[in-house]
């Protein structure tokens, strides 16, 4: 191994340790506090029997520790959110209500495995059921919802979304109307070059500067796979249409969605791996312009290339525009960046309060969600390491890591409350994907985590609290499907807050479709304004509150 190669492994990478990034002096310091938020992990007494990863044998390679999918899907169209997982083969899970469960993969026909990464969940044939991408080493497949009932036909090869290559890498990939036509088109994020005839490990010394220890390689020793988007052509097939594209940086890890200039066309950003970030921002007419350098979100508060895994938009201050989460490598914080009015973003990880504390810890999964219905949205993080020896190369780091809840308290402000909520939020696991979805109905948003080394978390949310909520599900008049894009302004008195209809969210992983509103003690919302894609509006006068509520185009 040449002399000047460890000195690369130290940059930043997905298996390499960084330098912390000194806190800024204008640094918030913001003490763990208490909550009312709970979480208790129900997957086994909820009847879900899958375990990802925990067999391959150490050291692992770089394609063995990135996988691990999971989503919320309601497939069958009776309102409670069934369950996708993605580890070495697909498993679905149907919800029966009252908490519990059942196996149907045998019979789902989503019969693909090897090395999978995650899921995306969108309608792309109109017919008002969802279906699903699934995204792999080597994999790629496209599966129709086929009767509502369960069962899903591979359609990758008439669509024309299949790999285009034996070692083409797909990774998080997402649903979204990019030309407002109607019909969802598909993005598709690629990883790196990776073949048997590729390094498979490294030689890394400890820090006590002894022992010799192979781990999974980072990426920069590989050559960067780059996106795939593909246009809808609304007759079951797809176009490649990559070419109509800026070049982007390729690594790609995370994807999220969401117009965040306030124009009515839709954007998307791309979390990569040791490059810059891409911030895609639609023009109209299949013309888009990377945006990532230019609005401040392609790079850390120091300049530098991060190692961004996933990713989310929402808007944690109420300000009427959309903020962005990436998350990062261990001695990286977690990189927040808060939409200002000029379009542009400004980096606020520490003075929200999430720098400092997620140095720490390794992040993959990633959420906007108002857990207690404070009316504030929280945060949560999925996190676990890289490398299965970095306990003997970087001590203390560890393997496997507790996962981070951290409670929106106002004003641009989190604190981090995961010691306080509950004891499953605080076992180590090594996190990857991470979904949030309400499964029971029960007006509280759970989370769906993976332990690419064990079993999900189905993590229920019990907080105890009388604060209302509203959940409002959004149909197109395009088969009836979610109207995925749709831009909900929820009109309180004088406030206004945004949210939109999306799937595509955090890492290989896909959300409720429905949107979610806490409401705190507030009386009910006097209006909501639904813009849909197309550009039309529709406005749902005095919705009322501590109900699920559809409203169709």
């Amino acid at each position: 191994m040449p002399r000047w190669l460890p000195s690369l492994v130290l940059m930043a990478s997905l298996t390499a340790c960084r330098e912390p990034i000194a806190p800024p002096p204008h640094t918030v310091g913001v003490q763990p506090d208490s909550s009312p938020i709970r979480f208790r992990d129900v997957a086994s007494e909820a009847g879900i029997q899958f375990k990802y990863g925990g067999a391959a044998s150490s050291p692992r390679t770089i394609l063995q520790v990135t996988g691990g999918g999971a989503g919320f899907i309601d497939f069958d169209r009776d309102g409670l959110l069934d369950i996708l997982l993605v580890g070495s083969r697909v498993a679905l899970y149907r919800n029966l209500g009252a908490g519990k469960f059942k196996d149907i993969s045998s019979r789902s026909g989503l019969a693909v495995s090897g090395i999978l990464m995650g899921c995306a969940v969108g309608d792309y044939d109109n017919d008002g059921r969802p279906d699903v991408f699934i995204s792999g080493h080597g994999e790629a497949r496209l599966y129709r919802n086929a009767d509502g009932r369960g069962r899903f036909l591979d359609m990758t090869q008439k669509a024309g979304v299949g790999a285009p290559s034996p070692y083409s890498w797909s990774t998080s990939a997402g649903f979204a109307d990019l030309d407002a036509d109607g019909k969802l088109d598909l993005v598709v994020c690629r990883y790196v070059e990776f073949t048997p005839k590729s390094r498979q490990l490294c030689e890394f010394t400890n820090m006590g500067g002894g022992a010799k220890i192979l781990a999974s390689c980072p990426p920069l020793y590989y050559e960067p796979q780059r996106p795939i988007v593909y246009r809808n052509l609304g007759d079951g097939k797809f176009a490649d249409v990559t070419a109509k594209l800026p070049k982007l940086h390729g690594s790609s890890l995370g994807l999220s969605f969401a117009d965040y200039n306030n124009d009515g066309r839709m954007d998307f950003y791309v979390a990569n791996d040791a490059r810059p970030g891409d911030l895609l921002r639609n023009q109209g007419n299949w013309s888009f312009e990377n945006v990532g350098a230019a609005s401040a979100t392609g790079y850390n508060r120091d300049g530098s290339e991060q190692a961004g895994m996933g990713t989310d938009w929402g808007d944690y201050d109420q300000d009427g525009r959309m903020d962005l989460v990436v998350t990062t490598f261990q001695n990286e914080p977690r990189s927040l960046y808060h939409g200002e009015p000029s379009g542009l973003f400004s980096y606020a990880s520490y003075t929200a309060g999430i720098g400092t504390q997620t140095l720490n810890r390794l992040g993959f999964g990633v959420c906007f969600a108002d857990f207690d219905n404070d009316g504030l949205p929280d945060l949560a993080f999925a996190n676990g390491h890289v490398q299965d020896a970095i306990a003997k190369l970087r001590p203390p780091a560890t393997f496997e890591q507790p996962m981070q809840v951290f409670r929106n308290v106002g004003k641009g402000r989190f604190s981090e409350v995961t010691s306080s909520c509950g004891p499953d939020l605080s076992r180590r696991i090594v996190g990857r994907g991470l979904a949030y979805g309400d499964y029971d109905n029960d007006g509280r948003i759970d989370l769906l985590a993976v332990d690419s080394q064990g079993a999900p978390l189905l993590l229920h949310n019990e907080t105890a609290t009388d604060n209302h909520w509203l959940t409002v599900r959004v149909l197109s008049k395009h088969g009836g499907r979610d109207a995925i894009g749709t831009r909900i302004t929820l009109v309180e008195g004088k406030n206004r807050r945004i949210s939109e209809v999306q799937t595509c969210r955090s890492y290989l992983s896909a959300v409720d479709a429905r949107v979610h509103f806490g409401l705190a003690k507030a009386s009910a919302p006097r209006e909501l304004v639904v813009l849909w894609p197309e550009g039309e509006t529709t406005v749902v006068k005095e919705p009322g509150v501590n109900r699920h509520i559809v409203v169709r185009q």
